[in-house]
Protein backbone atom coordinates (compact mmCIF):
# COMPACT_ATOMS: atom_id res chain seq x y z
CA UNK A 1 0.00 0.00 0.00
CA UNK A 2 1.02 3.61 -0.54
CA UNK A 3 0.58 6.22 2.19
CA UNK A 4 -0.29 8.76 -0.48
CA UNK A 5 -3.35 6.71 -1.28
CA UNK A 6 -4.20 4.92 2.00
CA UNK A 7 -4.68 6.40 5.45
CA UNK A 8 -5.80 4.74 8.67
CA UNK A 9 -7.50 6.41 11.64
CA UNK A 10 -7.47 4.82 15.11
CA UNK A 11 -9.90 5.86 17.87
CA UNK A 12 -8.92 3.53 20.73
CA UNK A 13 -8.73 3.91 24.52
CA UNK A 14 -5.91 1.34 25.10
CA UNK A 15 -2.50 2.71 24.01
CA UNK A 16 -0.93 -0.77 24.12
CA UNK A 17 -3.44 -2.00 21.54
CA UNK A 18 -2.82 1.13 19.48
CA UNK A 19 0.86 0.23 19.24
CA UNK A 20 0.09 -3.42 18.35
CA UNK A 21 -2.33 -2.52 15.62
CA UNK A 22 -0.08 0.27 14.32
CA UNK A 23 2.86 -2.17 14.02
CA UNK A 24 0.83 -4.34 11.64
CA UNK A 25 0.04 -1.34 9.37
CA UNK A 26 3.65 -0.14 9.52
CA UNK A 27 4.72 -3.45 8.03
CA UNK A 28 2.37 -2.66 5.15
CA UNK A 29 3.90 0.79 4.72
CA UNK A 30 1.04 2.72 6.35
CA UNK A 31 1.39 4.88 9.46
CA UNK A 32 -1.99 5.17 11.23
CA UNK A 33 -3.22 8.44 12.70
CA UNK A 34 -4.21 8.07 16.34
CA UNK A 35 -7.06 10.09 17.88
CA UNK A 36 -7.51 10.23 21.66
CA UNK A 37 -11.14 11.35 21.65
CA UNK A 38 -14.23 11.45 19.43
CA UNK A 39 -14.08 15.23 19.00
CA UNK A 40 -10.62 15.29 17.34
CA UNK A 41 -11.55 12.18 15.33
CA UNK A 42 -14.72 13.93 14.16
CA UNK A 43 -12.94 17.01 12.85
CA UNK A 44 -9.97 15.09 11.45
CA UNK A 45 -12.13 12.76 9.38
CA UNK A 46 -14.24 15.66 8.13
CA UNK A 47 -11.14 17.21 6.56
CA UNK A 48 -10.03 13.95 4.99
CA UNK A 49 -11.87 10.65 5.04
CA UNK A 50 -9.43 7.76 5.82
CA UNK A 51 -9.38 4.48 3.93
CA UNK A 52 -10.24 2.65 7.17
CA UNK A 53 -11.34 3.81 10.64
CA UNK A 54 -10.88 1.47 13.63
CA UNK A 55 -13.17 2.73 16.42
CA UNK A 56 -13.43 1.40 19.96
CA UNK A 57 -17.10 0.59 20.67
CA UNK A 58 -16.91 2.35 24.02
CA UNK A 59 -15.79 5.63 22.35
CA UNK A 60 -18.82 6.01 20.01
CA UNK A 61 -20.15 8.95 22.02
CA UNK A 62 -18.69 11.90 23.86
CA UNK A 63 -20.88 14.50 25.46
CA UNK A 64 -23.28 15.73 22.80
CA UNK A 65 -21.23 14.11 20.00
CA UNK A 66 -22.54 10.76 18.76
CA UNK A 67 -20.68 8.83 16.04
CA UNK A 68 -23.85 7.94 14.21
CA UNK A 69 -24.46 11.69 13.55
CA UNK A 70 -21.16 12.10 11.68
CA UNK A 71 -21.95 13.23 8.10
CA UNK A 72 -19.79 10.48 6.56
CA UNK A 73 -21.54 7.86 8.73
CA UNK A 74 -24.96 9.14 7.78
CA UNK A 75 -23.93 9.04 4.11
CA UNK A 76 -22.55 5.52 4.64
CA UNK A 77 -19.20 6.63 3.26
CA UNK A 78 -16.99 6.04 6.35
CA UNK A 79 -15.23 2.62 6.24
CA UNK A 80 -15.73 1.64 9.91
CA UNK A 81 -14.16 -1.31 11.76
CA UNK A 82 -15.31 -1.68 15.39
CA UNK A 83 -12.81 -2.79 18.07
CA UNK A 84 -14.10 -4.61 21.12
CA UNK A 85 -12.97 -6.77 24.08
CA UNK A 86 -14.74 -9.46 26.04
CA UNK A 87 -15.87 -6.77 28.46
CA UNK A 88 -17.24 -4.44 25.76
CA UNK A 89 -18.71 -7.09 23.50
CA UNK A 90 -22.30 -6.26 24.61
CA UNK A 91 -21.80 -2.75 23.17
CA UNK A 92 -21.59 -4.23 19.67
CA UNK A 93 -25.39 -4.20 19.64
CA UNK A 94 -25.27 -0.43 19.02
CA UNK A 95 -23.20 -0.98 15.85
CA UNK A 96 -25.96 -2.90 14.10
CA UNK A 97 -27.46 0.35 12.85
CA UNK A 98 -24.16 1.34 11.13
CA UNK A 99 -22.81 0.55 7.73
CA UNK A 100 -19.38 -1.02 8.57
CA UNK A 101 -16.74 -3.46 7.39
CA UNK A 102 -16.85 -5.74 10.40
CA UNK A 103 -15.44 -6.06 13.94
CA UNK A 104 -11.95 -6.57 15.40
CA UNK A 105 -11.59 -8.36 18.74
CA UNK A 106 -8.71 -7.69 21.11
CA UNK A 107 -6.02 -10.23 20.38
CA UNK A 108 -2.32 -10.94 20.78
CA UNK A 109 -2.00 -11.41 17.01
CA UNK A 110 -3.79 -8.80 14.84
CA UNK A 111 -1.94 -9.44 11.62
CA UNK A 112 -4.12 -12.25 10.24
CA UNK A 113 -7.42 -10.59 11.13
CA UNK A 114 -6.35 -7.21 9.77
CA UNK A 115 -5.04 -8.73 6.51
CA UNK A 116 -8.40 -10.47 6.02
CA UNK A 117 -10.24 -7.19 6.70
CA UNK A 118 -7.91 -5.26 4.36
CA UNK A 119 -8.43 -7.85 1.64
CA UNK A 120 -12.17 -7.38 2.04
CA UNK A 121 -11.71 -3.61 2.00
CA UNK A 122 -9.66 -3.79 -1.21
CA UNK A 123 -12.39 -5.88 -2.80
CA UNK A 124 -15.08 -3.43 -1.72
CA UNK A 125 -12.96 -0.50 -2.94
CA UNK A 126 -12.43 -2.22 -6.29
CA UNK A 127 -16.16 -2.86 -6.59
CA UNK A 128 -16.92 0.75 -5.65
CA UNK A 129 -14.40 2.00 -8.18
CA UNK A 130 -15.86 -0.29 -10.82
CA UNK A 131 -19.32 0.93 -9.91
CA UNK A 132 -18.15 4.51 -10.12
CA UNK A 133 -16.57 3.90 -13.54
CA UNK A 134 -19.71 2.16 -14.73
CA UNK A 135 -21.76 5.06 -13.44
CA UNK A 136 -19.55 7.53 -15.32
CA UNK A 137 -19.71 5.36 -18.43
CA UNK A 138 -23.47 5.06 -18.13
CA UNK A 139 -23.81 8.80 -17.67
CA UNK A 140 -21.54 9.44 -20.66
CA UNK A 141 -23.61 7.01 -22.73
CA UNK A 142 -26.77 8.67 -21.49
CA UNK A 143 -25.38 12.09 -22.46
CA UNK A 144 -24.37 10.72 -25.85
CA UNK A 145 -27.83 9.23 -26.37
CA UNK A 146 -29.42 12.58 -25.45
CA UNK A 147 -27.12 14.34 -27.93
CA UNK A 148 -28.04 11.81 -30.61
CA UNK A 149 -31.73 12.24 -29.83
CA UNK A 150 -31.37 16.03 -30.09
CA UNK A 151 -29.42 15.63 -33.33
CA UNK A 152 -32.11 13.31 -34.69
CA UNK A 153 -34.80 15.81 -33.71
CA UNK A 154 -32.83 18.59 -35.39
CA UNK A 155 -32.40 16.46 -38.52
CA UNK A 156 -36.08 15.60 -38.48
CA UNK A 157 -36.96 19.26 -37.97
CA UNK A 158 -34.57 20.19 -40.77
CA UNK A 159 -36.14 17.56 -43.03
CA UNK A 160 -39.57 18.92 -42.14
CA UNK A 161 -38.56 22.46 -43.05
CA UNK A 162 -36.88 21.24 -46.22
CA UNK A 163 -40.24 19.69 -47.06
CA UNK A 164 -41.94 23.02 -46.29
CA UNK A 165 -39.57 24.84 -48.67
CA UNK A 166 -40.25 22.30 -51.40
CA UNK A 167 -44.00 22.69 -50.89
CA UNK A 168 -43.67 26.48 -51.14
CA UNK A 169 -41.74 26.10 -54.38
CA UNK A 170 -44.41 23.74 -55.72
CA UNK A 171 -47.03 26.38 -54.88
CA UNK A 172 -45.12 28.92 -56.95
CA UNK A 173 -45.07 26.48 -59.87
CA UNK A 174 -48.86 26.70 -59.95
CA UNK A 175 -48.59 30.40 -60.75
CA UNK A 176 -45.79 30.39 -63.29
CA UNK A 177 -48.34 31.38 -65.95
CA UNK A 178 -49.26 34.54 -64.01
CA UNK A 179 -48.67 37.80 -65.86
CA UNK A 180 -46.73 39.34 -62.98
CA UNK A 181 -44.07 38.04 -60.55
CA UNK A 182 -45.44 40.06 -57.64
CA UNK A 183 -48.98 38.73 -58.19
CA UNK A 184 -47.65 35.18 -57.91
CA UNK A 185 -45.75 36.18 -54.77
CA UNK A 186 -48.92 37.58 -53.21
CA UNK A 187 -50.94 34.44 -53.85
CA UNK A 188 -48.32 32.07 -52.40
CA UNK A 189 -47.34 34.14 -49.35
CA UNK A 190 -51.02 34.61 -48.49
CA UNK A 191 -51.24 30.85 -47.92
CA UNK A 192 -48.16 30.53 -45.67
CA UNK A 193 -49.43 30.90 -42.08
CA UNK A 194 -45.92 31.25 -40.63
CA UNK A 195 -45.34 34.48 -42.58
CA UNK A 196 -46.75 37.37 -40.55
CA UNK A 197 -46.07 40.06 -43.14
CA UNK A 198 -43.82 40.88 -46.06
CA UNK A 199 -42.62 43.84 -48.09
CA UNK A 200 -41.43 44.13 -51.68
CA UNK A 201 -39.22 46.73 -53.37
CA UNK A 202 -38.09 47.13 -56.96
CA UNK A 203 -36.15 49.71 -58.95
CA UNK A 204 -37.98 52.39 -60.88
CA UNK A 205 -37.31 52.36 -64.63
CA UNK A 206 -34.81 55.21 -64.34
CA UNK A 207 -33.00 53.47 -61.43
CA UNK A 208 -33.31 56.47 -59.11
CA UNK A 209 -35.92 55.09 -56.69
CA UNK A 210 -37.01 51.91 -54.96
CA UNK A 211 -40.76 51.42 -55.28
CA UNK A 212 -43.27 49.34 -53.37
CA UNK A 213 -46.17 48.01 -55.49
CA UNK A 214 -49.86 48.46 -54.73
CA UNK A 215 -51.46 45.58 -52.85
CA UNK A 216 -54.64 45.06 -50.85
CA UNK A 217 -53.27 41.93 -49.17
CA UNK A 218 -53.45 42.09 -45.35
CA UNK A 219 -49.97 40.60 -44.99
CA UNK A 220 -48.34 43.13 -47.29
CA UNK A 221 -46.54 46.13 -45.78
CA UNK A 222 -46.00 49.03 -48.14
CA UNK A 223 -42.59 50.66 -47.82
CA UNK A 224 -42.40 54.40 -48.71
CA UNK A 225 -40.67 55.09 -52.01
CA UNK A 226 -36.95 55.59 -51.48
CA UNK A 227 -35.01 58.24 -53.38
CA UNK A 228 -31.54 56.78 -53.73
CA UNK A 229 -29.61 59.97 -54.41
CA UNK A 230 -27.82 58.31 -57.30
CA UNK A 231 -29.08 56.05 -60.05
CA UNK A 232 -28.59 52.29 -59.92
CA UNK A 233 -27.63 50.87 -63.30
CA UNK A 234 -29.96 47.95 -63.87
CA UNK A 235 -29.70 46.36 -60.41
CA UNK A 236 -30.09 47.27 -56.72
CA UNK A 237 -26.61 48.24 -55.63
CA UNK A 238 -25.23 47.67 -52.12
CA UNK A 239 -25.87 51.20 -50.83
CA UNK A 240 -29.51 50.92 -51.97
CA UNK A 241 -29.84 47.49 -50.31
CA UNK A 242 -28.59 48.93 -47.02
CA UNK A 243 -31.00 51.86 -47.26
CA UNK A 244 -33.94 49.54 -48.02
CA UNK A 245 -33.03 47.24 -45.13
CA UNK A 246 -32.83 50.10 -42.64
CA UNK A 247 -36.19 51.57 -43.68
CA UNK A 248 -37.87 48.13 -43.68
CA UNK A 249 -36.64 47.46 -40.15
CA UNK A 250 -38.10 50.79 -39.02
CA UNK A 251 -41.44 50.10 -40.72
CA UNK A 252 -41.85 46.39 -39.91
CA UNK A 253 -39.68 45.96 -36.78
CA UNK A 254 -38.43 42.67 -35.34
CA UNK A 255 -36.22 40.11 -37.03
CA UNK A 256 -36.56 40.30 -40.81
CA UNK A 257 -35.35 38.00 -43.56
CA UNK A 258 -34.07 39.83 -46.62
CA UNK A 259 -34.24 38.02 -49.97
CA UNK A 260 -32.36 39.38 -52.97
CA UNK A 261 -34.12 38.32 -56.15
CA UNK A 262 -31.63 38.24 -58.99
CA UNK A 263 -32.30 38.61 -62.68
CA UNK A 264 -30.65 37.19 -65.77
CA UNK A 265 -27.33 38.95 -64.99
CA UNK A 266 -27.21 37.41 -61.50
CA UNK A 267 -27.62 40.86 -59.94
CA UNK A 268 -30.39 41.78 -57.45
CA UNK A 269 -33.37 43.48 -59.08
CA UNK A 270 -36.01 42.95 -56.39
CA UNK A 271 -35.90 42.85 -52.58
CA UNK A 272 -38.32 40.94 -50.39
CA UNK A 273 -38.49 41.43 -46.61
CA UNK A 274 -40.26 38.75 -44.57
CA UNK A 275 -41.31 38.82 -40.92
CA UNK A 276 -41.97 35.35 -39.46
CA UNK A 277 -44.62 34.68 -36.83
CA UNK A 278 -42.28 32.63 -34.62
CA UNK A 279 -38.57 32.21 -33.97
CA UNK A 280 -38.54 28.49 -34.81
CA UNK A 281 -39.73 29.14 -38.37
CA UNK A 282 -37.39 32.12 -38.67
CA UNK A 283 -34.34 30.05 -37.63
CA UNK A 284 -35.10 26.75 -39.38
CA UNK A 285 -36.71 27.63 -42.71
CA UNK A 286 -34.22 27.40 -45.59
CA UNK A 287 -34.38 31.01 -46.78
CA UNK A 288 -31.33 30.58 -49.03
CA UNK A 289 -33.07 27.83 -50.96
CA UNK A 290 -36.21 29.98 -51.34
CA UNK A 291 -34.12 32.95 -52.49
CA UNK A 292 -32.36 30.84 -55.13
CA UNK A 293 -35.67 29.39 -56.35
CA UNK A 294 -37.40 32.78 -56.52
CA UNK A 295 -34.49 34.22 -58.50
CA UNK A 296 -34.97 31.52 -61.12
CA UNK A 297 -38.75 31.96 -60.98
CA UNK A 298 -38.40 35.71 -61.51
CA UNK A 299 -35.88 35.23 -64.34
CA UNK A 300 -38.44 33.17 -66.25
CA UNK A 301 -40.95 36.05 -65.93
CA UNK A 302 -38.36 38.58 -67.01
CA UNK A 303 -37.39 36.53 -70.07
CA UNK A 304 -41.01 36.49 -71.21
CA UNK A 305 -41.37 40.25 -70.75
CA UNK A 306 -38.07 41.06 -72.45
CA UNK A 307 -38.75 38.94 -75.52
CA UNK A 308 -39.65 40.90 -78.68
CA UNK A 309 -43.29 40.80 -79.69
CA UNK A 310 -43.86 38.01 -82.19
CA UNK A 311 -44.23 39.33 -85.74
CA UNK A 312 -47.33 37.26 -86.36
CA UNK A 313 -49.10 38.97 -83.45
CA UNK A 314 -48.70 42.55 -84.65
CA UNK A 315 -49.72 44.13 -87.93
CA UNK A 316 -46.89 45.90 -89.70
CA UNK A 317 -48.77 49.20 -89.67
CA UNK A 318 -52.19 50.69 -89.01
CA UNK A 319 -52.76 50.85 -92.80
CA UNK A 320 -52.11 47.13 -93.12
CA UNK A 321 -54.59 46.45 -90.31
CA UNK A 322 -57.26 48.66 -91.88
CA UNK A 323 -56.78 46.90 -95.25
CA UNK A 324 -57.21 43.59 -93.45
CA UNK A 325 -60.50 44.85 -91.92
CA UNK A 326 -61.86 46.01 -95.27
CA UNK A 327 -61.64 42.56 -96.79
CA UNK A 328 -64.50 41.49 -94.47
CA UNK A 329 -66.68 44.23 -95.95
CA UNK A 330 -65.48 44.40 -99.56
CA UNK A 331 -63.72 41.08 -100.06
CA UNK A 332 -60.08 40.41 -100.83
CA UNK A 333 -58.20 42.09 -103.61
CA UNK A 334 -55.40 40.40 -105.47
CA UNK A 335 -52.81 42.27 -103.38
CA UNK A 336 -54.52 41.29 -100.14
CA UNK A 337 -54.33 37.55 -100.79
CA UNK A 338 -51.16 37.53 -98.66
CA UNK A 339 -53.41 37.98 -95.63
CA UNK A 340 -54.64 34.43 -96.12
CA UNK A 341 -58.19 33.10 -96.03
CA UNK A 342 -60.73 34.99 -94.00
CA UNK A 343 -61.54 33.52 -90.58
CA UNK A 344 -64.48 34.06 -88.26
CA UNK A 345 -62.87 36.91 -86.30
CA UNK A 346 -64.02 39.61 -83.93
CA UNK A 347 -62.55 43.08 -83.27
CA UNK A 348 -62.11 44.35 -79.68
CA UNK A 349 -61.07 47.96 -79.06
CA UNK A 350 -59.12 49.05 -75.99
CA UNK A 351 -59.55 52.78 -75.38
CA UNK A 352 -56.63 54.21 -73.34
CA UNK A 353 -57.91 57.78 -73.40
CA UNK A 354 -57.97 58.05 -69.57
CA UNK A 355 -54.31 57.06 -69.51
CA UNK A 356 -53.46 59.61 -72.20
CA UNK A 357 -55.36 62.31 -70.28
CA UNK A 358 -53.35 61.52 -67.16
CA UNK A 359 -50.12 61.73 -69.15
CA UNK A 360 -51.14 65.09 -70.62
CA UNK A 361 -52.04 66.45 -67.20
CA UNK A 362 -48.61 65.39 -65.97
CA UNK A 363 -46.88 67.03 -68.89
CA UNK A 364 -43.67 67.62 -66.93
CA UNK A 365 -43.46 63.99 -65.74
CA UNK A 366 -41.79 61.44 -67.93
CA UNK A 367 -43.79 58.40 -69.05
CA UNK A 368 -41.89 55.26 -70.08
CA UNK A 369 -43.84 54.59 -73.27
CA UNK A 370 -42.02 51.64 -74.75
CA UNK A 371 -41.63 49.81 -71.43
CA UNK A 372 -45.36 50.20 -70.81
CA UNK A 373 -46.22 49.01 -74.31
CA UNK A 374 -44.05 45.88 -74.15
CA UNK A 375 -45.10 44.95 -70.60
CA UNK A 376 -48.79 45.44 -71.36
CA UNK A 377 -48.78 43.24 -74.47
CA UNK A 378 -46.56 40.52 -72.95
CA UNK A 379 -48.50 40.35 -69.70
CA UNK A 380 -51.80 40.32 -71.56
CA UNK A 381 -50.54 37.44 -73.68
CA UNK A 382 -49.49 35.50 -70.56
CA UNK A 383 -52.70 36.30 -68.70
CA UNK A 384 -55.22 35.52 -71.45
CA UNK A 385 -53.41 32.64 -73.19
CA UNK A 386 -55.63 33.44 -76.19
CA UNK A 387 -54.27 33.77 -79.71
CA UNK A 388 -54.73 37.37 -80.94
CA UNK A 389 -53.41 39.93 -83.41
CA UNK A 390 -53.35 43.63 -82.67
CA UNK A 391 -52.59 47.06 -84.05
CA UNK A 392 -52.36 50.55 -82.56
CA UNK A 393 -54.35 53.56 -83.70
CA UNK A 394 -52.45 56.51 -82.33
CA UNK A 395 -51.45 56.28 -78.67
CA UNK A 396 -55.02 56.02 -77.37
CA UNK A 397 -56.32 52.85 -79.00
CA UNK A 398 -55.15 49.26 -79.33
CA UNK A 399 -57.38 46.95 -81.34
CA UNK A 400 -57.32 43.17 -80.96
CA UNK A 401 -58.56 40.56 -83.42
CA UNK A 402 -59.53 37.23 -81.90
CA UNK A 403 -61.36 34.16 -83.09
CA UNK A 404 -65.08 34.25 -82.49
CA UNK A 405 -64.83 31.15 -80.29
CA UNK A 406 -62.39 32.98 -77.94
CA UNK A 407 -64.27 36.29 -77.85
CA UNK A 408 -66.14 35.90 -74.54
CA UNK A 409 -63.04 34.74 -72.63
CA UNK A 410 -60.73 37.34 -74.18
CA UNK A 411 -63.20 40.23 -73.75
CA UNK A 412 -63.68 39.58 -70.03
CA UNK A 413 -59.98 38.98 -69.41
CA UNK A 414 -58.95 42.13 -71.28
CA UNK A 415 -61.44 44.19 -69.33
CA UNK A 416 -60.23 42.83 -65.99
CA UNK A 417 -56.55 42.97 -66.95
CA UNK A 418 -56.66 46.57 -68.22
CA UNK A 419 -58.44 47.74 -65.07
CA UNK A 420 -55.95 46.06 -62.72
CA UNK A 421 -52.80 46.95 -64.63
CA UNK A 422 -50.39 49.12 -62.60
CA UNK A 423 -50.07 52.11 -64.93
CA UNK A 424 -48.58 54.26 -62.17
CA UNK A 425 -45.29 52.35 -62.32
CA UNK A 426 -44.54 53.75 -65.76
CA UNK A 427 -44.57 57.37 -64.62
CA UNK A 428 -41.29 58.80 -63.38
CA UNK A 429 -43.15 60.56 -60.57
CA UNK A 430 -45.01 57.37 -59.72
CA UNK A 431 -46.19 58.39 -56.23
CA UNK A 432 -48.30 61.25 -57.59
CA UNK A 433 -50.11 58.78 -59.89
CA UNK A 434 -51.24 56.39 -57.15
CA UNK A 435 -54.48 58.30 -56.64
CA UNK A 436 -55.23 58.78 -60.35
CA UNK A 437 -58.17 56.75 -61.66
CA UNK A 438 -57.14 55.16 -64.96
CA UNK A 439 -59.99 53.05 -66.32
CA UNK A 440 -59.53 51.98 -69.95
CA UNK A 441 -62.69 51.23 -71.88
CA UNK A 442 -63.12 47.91 -73.69
CA UNK A 443 -65.72 47.70 -76.46
CA UNK A 444 -66.59 45.78 -79.62
CA UNK A 445 -66.15 47.21 -83.11
CA UNK A 446 -67.45 46.02 -86.51
CA UNK A 447 -64.92 44.43 -88.87
CA UNK A 448 -64.70 47.45 -91.13
CA UNK A 449 -62.10 50.19 -91.43
CA UNK A 450 -64.80 52.84 -91.86
CA UNK A 451 -66.79 51.65 -88.86
CA UNK A 452 -63.70 51.36 -86.65
CA UNK A 453 -62.39 54.83 -87.59
CA UNK A 454 -65.83 56.42 -87.21
CA UNK A 455 -66.23 54.86 -83.77
CA UNK A 456 -62.75 55.85 -82.58
CA UNK A 457 -62.78 59.38 -83.94
CA UNK A 458 -66.28 60.09 -82.68
CA UNK A 459 -65.23 58.95 -79.23
CA UNK A 460 -62.11 61.12 -79.27
CA UNK A 461 -64.02 64.16 -80.55
CA UNK A 462 -66.56 63.85 -77.74
CA UNK A 463 -63.81 63.59 -75.18
CA UNK A 464 -61.97 66.58 -76.58
CA UNK A 465 -65.05 68.75 -76.31
CA UNK A 466 -65.56 67.86 -72.66
CA UNK A 467 -61.93 67.75 -71.53
CA UNK A 468 -60.66 71.22 -70.67
CA UNK A 469 -57.03 70.11 -70.60
CA UNK A 470 -57.22 69.12 -74.27
CA UNK A 471 -58.51 72.50 -75.48
CA UNK A 472 -56.11 74.84 -77.16
CA UNK A 473 -55.93 78.42 -75.89
CA UNK A 474 -57.25 81.04 -78.32
CA UNK A 475 -53.87 82.75 -78.64
CA UNK A 476 -52.29 79.46 -79.80
CA UNK A 477 -54.77 78.57 -82.56
CA UNK A 478 -53.29 80.99 -85.10
CA UNK A 479 -49.79 79.58 -84.76
CA UNK A 480 -48.36 77.08 -87.26
CA UNK A 481 -47.99 74.37 -84.63
CA UNK A 482 -51.53 74.85 -83.34
CA UNK A 483 -53.44 71.70 -82.41
CA UNK A 484 -56.19 70.79 -84.92
CA UNK A 485 -59.13 68.90 -83.45
CA UNK A 486 -60.37 65.90 -85.48
CA UNK A 487 -63.72 66.27 -87.27
CA UNK A 488 -66.72 64.30 -86.13
CA UNK A 489 -67.54 62.84 -89.56
CA UNK A 490 -65.23 61.28 -92.08
CA UNK A 491 -65.59 61.09 -95.83
CA UNK A 492 -63.99 57.86 -96.92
Amino acid sequence: MNDNKVSVALLLSDLHEVKEISSVFKKLGVIPHFYEDLKTFWHGTLERLPAICIVDVKMMSEGELVLRDHPAVIAEEMPLLFYYTDATEPLLVSTHQFYHLGVLKKSTHYEGALKAILKRLNKVSALEQHYHMMKLTTQAQKDQIEKLEIALLEDKKSDNYQSVVKNVCLEFEKYKEESDFFKALEKVFQGIDEIEEFAYLELSFNGQKLLSPLSHLAKFRAIPSLWLGQACAGSIELFAQNMATQVSLEVMGGDLVSLLIKGTDNKPEKMIFIKAKNEIFFNNFDWNMLEAYLSGFYASFKNKLMAPIALERKFGSTFEALSFLDQFLFGQTKDESKFGSKEDLRLVDLDLETLMSSIMKKGTTRFFWNKFYLDFIHKLEIQTRVDFRFFEYGASHVAFMVKAADLDIFYDLLKDFSNRFQYWKYFEDSESMLTMMIRPKVSMSPLSAHAFLSKVNTRESDLNKNEETMRVPQNEKSRPWAFVEPKNNMNI
